[in-house]
């Protein structure tokens, strides 16, 4: 599936936005940037957000460049009108190394926030599991307020949390008993700039793996009124289910 076709099929699907990763993109070049801007707007379509895959967590020799890489897209995003880059913590390369990383991590981060304040854009820390240095929400409020810079915001992922099922899978019984995804975003909504919402098994219409009504719960009390982004990430064919997911999200939008 091609930029232009799913950017038809955000419209088919009656959304209100597309959230675009830089993987999707064939070319960067400005008026490509540009023809995918006007194929947006021809389609009724915002961009809320465009998701950078970094790794500040990197070995030290790789940082530099990798920061280079997020400033290029944080240039991009602005060209393409996106008020916000999706930007991850990182993965040390060894045990060994992950405190180390985090410093460096936290220095980039302010880095990247520092220059899109210069380009209008908002650089937003997703929490992420899978080895991570932030993967709870105790250690995305402490990354963030070691990095201390106002133009940091927050991409909440509801499934990304450690001890989501989605996250840690659920063969891991010791990292569910241990963390508690719900109380890690408890912790961490008040913060979103953007919420991810993931969906893994929504065949019957009903996401049987997360939470939803907690999940909501928590976004109502914080008064949260930015996007929802569907991240679908299941088995069945996503062109089958992911029509349920968007209903079913809806349901929560509409209830609020």
């Amino acid at each position: 599936m091609d930029m232009n076709v799913f950017l038809d099929e955000c419209q088919r699907l009656g959304v209100d936005g597309a959230d675009l990763h830089e993987a999707a993109f064939s070319s960067v070049g400005t008026q490509d940037l540009f023809a995918v801007k006007r194929g947006c707007l021809d389609r009724g379509l915002d961009i809320p957000c465009v998701s950078i895959s970094n790794n500040f967590a990197c070995p030290v020799e790789e940082l530099a460049g990798d920061v280079a890489d997020t400033k290029a897209w944080i240039e991009r995003a602005a060209l393409l009108g996106a008020p916000q880059v999706r930007v991850f913590s990182g993965r040390p390369a060894d045990e060994q190394d992950r405190a180390a990383s985090w410093d460096r991590c936290a220095d980039a981060l302010r880095e990247c926030a520092e220059f899109g304040a210069g380009h209008g854009i908002v650089v937003s820390l997703q929490n992420h599991n899978h080895l991570q240095i932030a993967p709870d929400g105790e250690d995305v409020v402490r990354l963030m307020d070691q990095v201390g810079h106002p133009n940091l915001g927050h991409v909440l992922d509801t499934g990304q949390y450690a001890g989501s099922p989605g996250a840690s899978g659920f063969t891991d019984d010791t990292l569910r008993e241990q963390h508690d995804y719900l109380a890690s975003i408890r912790l961490t909504a008040p913060r979103a700039t953007y919420v991810r919402a993931k969906l893994y098994r929504i065949s019957t219409g009903v996401e049987e793996w997360l939470d939803y009504d907690q999940i909501f719960s928590v976004l109502r009390r914080v008064e949260y009124n930015g996007w929802v982004s569907l991240v679908y990430e299941g088995d069945d064919d996503a062109l089958d289910v992911i029509p349920l997911g968007v209903r079913f999200l809806r349901g929560y939008l509409s209830a609020s």
